[in-house]
């Protein structure tokens, strides 16, 4: 488990400054660590949710988080937008 993953990274609602991580159109509105957790199921990766810790920036709000084991030759963005991605396709259905 070498990755930590927060909602924040992929919430299209919030600002760079915020915390988000990727273009506007590659994140999700709310993400939840629960749809995190899906996405890495479905990808088949080796995650730990933790639901009772906060993103440093926001520590009143318990976010939760996800740690992750990516892959070694993908990027951190890519990894992102995969789970992202992931989590777009389960919505619509």
């Amino acid at each position: 488990m070498d990755t930590i993953i927060w909602p924040a990274y992929i919430n299209s609602e919030f600002t760079r400054k915020q915390g988000r991580k990727l273009a506007v159109e590659d994140c999700v509105p709310d993400p939840k660590v629960r749809e995190i957790g899906q996405a890495l199921k479905k990808l088949k990766i080796k995650h730990l949710i933790e639901h009772n810790k906060s993103y440093p920036s926001s520590w009143w709000e318990k976010s939760g988080r996800v740690t992750a084991d990516k892959r070694e030759d993908e990027s951190k963005n890519d990894f992102l937008r995969n789970i992202s991605k992931m989590i777009k396709i389960a919505r619509k259905n």
